[in-house]
């Protein structure tokens, strides 16, 4: 449906290889607790910059704590 918004809240919404995941399918959010949300936009940045770094060729490779 167009228009709709589709994502996650809870404690996968502030696991890194989660938000990687929403971003990749095209989710337009996620939520977490308060305390992971560091976590969650760090993994959220990391993940646009693989993808741009995708589209140019290249590859790049970020980890988190």
């Amino acid at each position: 449906r167009p228009g709709l918004k589709i994502g996650i809240c809870g404690e996968h919404g502030g696991e890194p290889s989660s938000v990687e995941f929403c971003h990749t399918v095209g989710m337009d959010y996620v939520s977490c607790s308060p305390f992971r949300v560091p976590i969650a936009r760090l993994a959220a940045a990391q993940a646009v910059a693989r993808e741009k770094q995708a589209a140019k060729g290249g590859q790049t490779t970020f980890t988190t704590a």
